[in-house]
């Protein structure tokens, strides 16, 4: 039994053990992309108070800043890194009391990569480690700053860090007599409307979508969580203006409409039956009446109604959220419509346009997107009130004094993103003002029709009819005075003196008479008289002072029509024309009957320009056509953003060459104004105010690239790649890109063998001009191991003095010759060449600008000068033979020699080999056979006779010789072999032995053929 308990808990210990081993290998070595950084976050600076007045107490709708920063603590957190996906959450006023306008964010680093993203939901800012934060091991830290709106009253809310926050209900509104009317369900249809305007000016206006506004009213309130709008896609509203009317520029008028709710009354009184929840008649923050006062109207604390969201169309800044798209050339009605309507939905803009027909009738086009859609919201309108900045629709519905509290809490939601509409804006009011052309077209009814298109197809039509009284008058022209200042300091001189030059156009643009400035402009701030011209040449003046001369104004130009001035070939310059009442307009209407002057300044604002040459220095001619290309960057990225593209052809040297400079980088769309230029239906800015702009040469084709600028008119060139925008003040900057022909050119030098180097060595070099032998450079280096290249410095002259050395190679060497490399203090060793052409390759020939560089290598190895010769003396007969001989290693043959000899007191090489019978085995590296330090001998092999003798390079009678190398000592054996008329054995030797063999040989015969004499005579005798 107690075996058994045994059993019972080892195997629960083991269990145990192996879940906590289990546990121990999946921890992670470092904080993992769940697990929570809260334990390592420094807040620092903690403020949550009223905005603007500071503060912890407020009321509701006021807004509430919020800011801090933060500190990840690194070194808390040891070997471990933040990784990408950690979180912290740093507490805050809770979600309850205040609705915060940046939920979610992101942080960014002066790169612009994020380091954190974030999300506030209900009490907690929750913060995550983006891709910028990822590994962190040195800092990491941020700071934010958020707005949020009181929305509930409560008492010591909980700030997040430690403190309380007040906020307090807001002022209840007086009592008042507006009412609780409807609006009229006919004044919802779609609906036109004008009237007579200024001089000679009609208004039209329309109420777009009103219809679809008034039912989301009906439906929200039947059941506001069921009530949603439908949309209608791309409403586009078409004018065909009536002939003789023209849209006058600048008078498109836009607002987005409030219109409150009704609240539920008894009606009768008693009966149980109440009124349903509708459109109201009125508007949020419209003016209202006390009784007793219906004449006297109590303006509101916020205006809000009838909300301008475009205003002198476009030109207004603050009231320009419609974009005007002019019509292209040869662009048709049909393309232009498309263009027009397809704005809001591919750009996320309203836009308008006017298209001007062959009969010089035109077509005003206004697109407001899908209708409600979900691109453009009630909540995004805001406007500064006095005491009130940046109000928006909420704002307003709480302090409108005209509702009940219920009517603001469904004004709030039907206004929102829980709304109809999900907070989109559901419809518009729209006007504009067309001149009436007079007198071409004079008194009477004008009637226009309109059409609001949705759905592809779908339409809705309206007209309306004017009675329209002209202004004739009988007044003649007048006088025009115009004068030109280009602003700026007063007498700073322009980078560029110019003739500005005007034309003077009727509505349709035909030009009725051009003028120019009397005189070239050539300083800031300083008016200048302009003269204006019947021709284009500018030969015919217009007299501008006797009314009865034909050349007078009143004989040019038409009674009443309008005209415009227009300024021609800006060339970059920003312009804006005043009249004698400082304001801006380039407007004229002449009437009969009235002395008029009609004074002008045109002001301009010098652009600022960029220019760019491109120059090749160098000798000679170009072999052919060379494009380069260039970028302007803005380093403030990483990698730095392209402002522009530049491009350009050079067909010579030492010839400026302009780059011309584009948006694109296929350079098609030429950049001609370096402020601001359309894009595709919208304003890009190409150069961004104040900032550095960096010109980069794309490729060098390996020249060496210098850059330098200079600022016009009187600047000289300075060294610099970069240039600072200025807008401002305008200006021109040049840059000059110059090319140098290069020519990479090096060479090395290395030893190699085994052992160290005793001492270093100083090898020198000639480079030589293949040609001509002549030397153009002279190579020094010094060698202090083996096994390593060193380089080789070169100089113009022979005693390598510094001031010589070479740095520039197209200074010394001339393209198209070649050019030999060749060593010329070698210490013995034996240079051997790589890199170059040629048969040692050691030769180049010279092509500038070359990619890649050339570089020659020698590499110097060990070396033994071995030789042998034989010759044949004495005054015995001979004949041409072929002698054999052996290198002995000891017993061992090392080399086997042979020597051709024809004729006798001749020396003759003997050729070595490693096999005798392979004459490709020839031996041209002694250090390849012989070991240093190691004794050889020679040994002439069957020397047939000859009395054979060895003598060394010394004179010294020997056949052997130590293998010594890189000595620059010649190891030589002379053999030779003499032959007497009577040849004499040797002493001792194979000579010897070899007569003793022949005599021997001889007597034998002699003695065998007696013998066979004498046994012949016996056999005969017998």
């Amino acid at each position: 039994m107690k075996k058994n308990r045994i059993k019972v808990l080892s195997m629960i210990v083991l269990i145990l053990s192996t879940y906590l081993i289990g546990i121990f290998s999946v921890m992670p070595e470092k904080v993992s992309a769940a697990d929570s950084l809260d334990e390592y976050v420094i807040i620092k600076n903690f403020r949550a108070e009223k905005h603007p007045d500071g503060g912890t107490e407020l009321a509701i709708l006021e807004e509430m800043k919020l800011s801090f920063k933060f500190e990840i603590d690194l070194v808390k957190m040891g070997e471990n890194t933040p990784n990408l996906g950690d979180q912290f959450r740093v507490s805050i006023p809770s979600e309850d009391y205040f609705d915060y306008y940046d939920k979610v964010g992101t942080l960014k680093n002066e790169q612009g990569i994020s380091v954190f993203n974030y999300e506030v939901i209900g009490n907690e800012i929750i913060f995550t480690v983006a891709e910028g934060g990822d590994g962190a091991s040195d800092f990491l830290r941020g700071e934010i700053e958020l707005t949020a709106r009181a929305k509930r009253a409560g008492e010591k809310i909980d700030n997040g860090q430690g403190g309380t926050i007040t906020i307090t209900p807001p002022p209840i509104p007086p009592d008042n007599t507006t009412g609780n009317d409807e609006y009229k369900d006919s004044d919802k249809d779609f609906h036109k409307d004008g009237r007579p305007t200024g001089t000679n000016k009609m208004s039209w206006s329309a109420r777009v979508n009103y219809d679809k506004y008034g039912i989301a009213f009906d439906d929200f309130g039947k059941d506001p969580s069921t009530a949603e709008v439908v949309d209608r896609e791309n409403g586009l509203l078409v004018d065909h203006l009536t002939e003789g009317t023209h849209f006058t520029p600048e008078s498109l008028y836009v607002t987005v409409p409030v219109y409150i709710i009704t609240y539920p009354e008894e009606k009768p009184a008693g009966s149980g039956d109440f009124t349903p929840k509708r459109m109201g008649d009125r508007q949020i923050g419209a003016n209202y009446f006390l009784d007793g006062a219906p004449l006297d109207p109590i303006p509101q604390e916020i205006p809000f109604f009838d909300f301008i969201i475009e205003a002198e169309g476009g030109k207004n800044p603050d009231r320009a959220q419609f974009l005007l798209l002019e019509q292209e050339e040869n662009e048709t009605y049909e393309a232009f419509k498309t263009r027009v309507q397809n704005h809001p939905e591919d750009y996320g803009r309203r836009a308008y346009g006017v298209y001007k027909h062959e009969d010089n009738t035109e077509t005003v086009l206004i697109a407001f997107g899908t209708l409600p859609g979900n691109k453009f919201y009630y909540e995004d309108l805001r406007e500064t009130y006095a005491g009130h900045p940046n109000a928006d629709i909420h704002l307003a519905i709480e302090l409108d004094a005209t509702l009940t509290p219920s009517q603001r809490t469904d004004l709030h939601r039907f206004y929102s993103k829980d709304g109809p509409s999900k907070g989109a804006i559901m419809a518009y009011d729209i006007g504009f003002i067309v001149d009436v052309d007079v007198p071409a077209y004079g008194d009477g009814w004008y009637h226009n029709d309109i059409t609001f298109e949705f759905d592809g197809k779908e339409q809705q039509e309206a007209g309306a009819d004017v009675d329209f009284r002209a202004n004739w008058g009988e007044a003649e022209a007048g006088f025009l005075n115009t004068k030109k200042i280009v602003e700026g300091e007063e007498n700073t001189e322009l980078a560029e003196p110019r003739i500005f030059k005007f034309n003077i156009v009727d509505k349709v643009g035909n030009i009725v008479a051009y003028g120019r400035t009397e005189e070239e402009v050539t300083v800031k701030g300083k008016p200048f008289n302009t003269k204006f011209y019947k021709d284009e040449n500018y030969m015919q003046p217009i007299n501008n002072i006797d009314k009865d001369s034909p050349d007078h104004w009143s004989s040019i130009l038409t009674e009443n029509e309008w005209y415009y001035i227009k300024e021609v070939d800006l060339d970059g310059y920003e312009v804006s024309i005043l009249n004698s009442k400082g304001e801006q307009t380039d407007r004229i209407q002449y009437v009969k009957g009235k002395e008029q002057r009609w004074n002008f300044v045109v002001r301009n604002i010098e652009p600022f320009r960029v220019e760019a040459v491109k120059k090749i220095v160098g000798e000679g001619k170009l072999s052919g056509k060379k494009e380069f290309k260039f970028e302007l960057r803005d380093n403030r990225t990483n990698p730095p953003t392209v402002a522009a593209y530049g491009k350009t052809t050079v067909t010579d040297k030492n010839v400026e060459t302009p780059i011309k400079f584009y948006l694109d980088q296929d350079c098609t769309k030429e950049i001609t104004n370096w402020k601001k230029m359309e894009v595709d239906g919208q304003e890009r800015t190409i150069l961004e105010n104040g900032i550095a702009y960096e010109l980069v040469e794309i490729d060098d084709q390996g020249y060496e690239v210098t850059y330098s600028n200079k600022e016009l008119p009187n600047g000289s060139y300075v060294s610099g790649a970069t240039v600072t925008a200025n807008h401002t003040d305008g200006g021109k900057i040049a840059f000059l890109v110059e090319n140098k022909d290069t020519f990479h050119f090096g060479a090395n030098k290395k030893i190699e063998g085994t052992g160290d180097l005793p001492e270093a060595l100083t090898f020198e070099f000639e480079l030589k001009d293949v040609a001509t032998g002549s030397i153009v450079a002279y190579g020094k280096v010094d060698v202090g191991a083996k096994g390593t290249d060193a380089p080789i410095e070169f100089f113009t002259s022979a005693d390598y003095a510094a001031a010589n050395k070479i740095t520039d190679w197209t200074a010394v060497l001339t393209e198209g010759k070649k050019y030999r490399l060749e060593e010329t203090e070698t210490h013995n060793y034996a240079p051997i060449y790589s890199g170059g052409s040629g048969a040692d390759k050691n030769e180049f020939t010279v092509s500038f600008n070359n990619d890649p560089a050339i570089t020659i290598n020698t590499e110097n190895r060990d070396t033994l000068d071995f030789r042998a010769t034989k010759e044949v003396t004495g005054e015995g007969v001979f004949k041409e033979e072929t002698f054999k001989f052996e290198l002995l290693d000891g017993e061992d043959v090392v080399a086997h020699g042979r020597a051709e000899v024809t004729e006798k007191n001749s020396e003759v090489e003997i050729d070595f080999y490693t096999d005798p019978e392979n004459v490709a085995t020839k031996i041209t590296d002694w250090t390849k056979v012989l070991t240093a330090g190691k004794t050889y001998t020679l040994k002439e092999v069957d020397d047939s006779g000859y009395a054979v003798s060895y003598t060394n390079q010394d004179s010294e009678s020997t056949n052997q010789f130590v293998a010594e190398y890189t000595t620059g000592k010649v190891f030589k054996i002379k053999v030779t072999n003499k032959r007497d008329k009577v040849p004499l054995p040797q002493t001792g030797g194979e000579g010897y032995q070899q007569q003793l063999m022949l005599a021997s040989g001889i007597l034998l015969l002699i003695i065998l053929t007696a013998g066979i004499l004498e046994y012949r005579r016996r056999k005969v005798g017998a």
